[in-house]
Formats: C-alpha cells, structure tokens, sequence
C-alpha cells in the first residue's frame, strides 16, 4: 500500500534536490498552513528543542498525521517525552562522507515507522543507522561539531593553521576531511546552534562554543 506523505524542508536543505524528486515537499509555512491529510509527515526542518515542540504540534494538528522529524539540532530525549505525535527520528542537517545517516523510531516494534524512514533514507541514497537509545542528541552531529569546535580553538590559539590541522587530521587519524573543510560542507552555523543546545541542556564547557567559530560564522 503506498502511503501518503509529506516532506516539510526548505530549500537550503542539503537534500533538498533529492527529496523534491520522491515526495511532496512544503516549507514550514506552507506546511503549517495546509490542512490536508497524510498518512505521515516528514519533517527536515532546520529548527532548535523548543521551536521544534512546537511546531510539531502544529504540524500534527493541521495534519492529522504521525510525525517523523530530524532531531539534529534538539534535545532528542525531551522531544520524545513531550511530542506524542513523533513516532520517529532522523538526522539528515550534517553533511557525512559516509554511506549512513541515524535514525531513532520511540517503539522498537513500530515497523512501518522504520520503513518510512529506511525508504526515505533510500531515496537519499543513504542506508539507515539505527540509533537505539536517543537521549542528549544523535551521536554524529554531536561529536563532528565538538571535533570541529576544537580544532577553531586551536586556532585561537595559534597551534598551528588550518592547512596544518587538517592535514594532520587526515594523515595521522585518517579522517575522510580536516575538521575545517568538515565544517565548511556541514555549515558553520549548524554546527554552532547544536552546540548551544547541547551547552544549554547539559551546562557543560565541553559545548563551550570556540569565539574563531563565531567570528566565522558571521563572515559567511
């Protein structure tokens, strides 16, 4: 039985292309105006814990349907607990050299969510990761943007440059990229607005987000 579903994604999202070519897609405000029904929306909005609260709750009002919605940028957990609408999690913001992108479904059982997801996945050409037990936030975002957070602090101070950091990286650690030709395919300012999530969710310093980092982001 083919499913009806809608894609909520801008423009600017790194998939977009590919997502426009298999589904119905609408921006936000489209989305949050149409009352149309479907079976399941996919939400790739680009949207930090408590904007995405609500307009997930928005969206599944208008829609009446379950969501699925890419958690990249929020408190995964608390989403969860508060949003019973979401039956299912995704992250597709970051860039990754990878074939796999993560998933979360909320009930393991919940097999047509999984294939929802593992088609959408598919269509990106990705194969589905699953991550089974979302808290804090999916572990890859999480952890490219605090190895890149790092390598701008060692900027600051005057480690070494950027050329030097990134070819250390990729022929001592054999990373795909250096940390700054990472953070220029994720997009600075993703990286730093899940920093200051995780930094306002846990209080920790290791989110401490690097001041070269901002300047950056600003000039781009």
């Amino acid at each position: 039985m083919s499913l009806n579903i809608l894609v909520v994604a801008e423009a600017d999202h790194p998939f977009y292309e590919l997502i426009t070519k298999h589904y119905e897609v609408r921006g936000i405000e489209e989305a949050m105006a149409s009352f149309d029904i479907y079976d399941y929306v996919i939400d790739c909005s680009q949207l930090r814990t408590q904007k995405k609260y609500y307009f997930i709750k928005e969206l599944a009002h208008t829609t009446k349907a379950p969501v699925i919605t890419d958690l990249s940028l929020c408190w995964g957990e608390w989403i969860y607990h508060n949003c019973p609408f979401v039956k299912g999690a995704i992250s597709t913001l970051f860039y990754a050299p990878s074939k796999s992108l993560e998933f979360s479904i909320k009930d393991e059982n919940d097999f047509q969510t999984k294939k929802v997801i593992t088609d959408f996945y598919q269509s990106l050409n990705k194969e589905a990761l699953y991550h089974q037990d979302l808290k804090l936030s999916f572990h890859y975002p999480r952890v490219i943007s605090m190895i890149i957070n790092e390598a701008y602090f060692s900027l600051e101070e005057n480690l070494a440059s950027k050329t030097a950091i990134d070819l250390a990286m990729k022929n001592g650690v054999s990373y795909p990229l250096g940390p700054f030709e990472w953070g220029e395919k994720i997009g600075l300012a993703l990286i730093i607005e899940l920093l200051r999530e995780l930094r306002e969710v846990t209080g920790e310093d290791r989110y401490k987000i690097s001041h070269q980092l901002k300047l950056e982001a600003i000039k781009l």
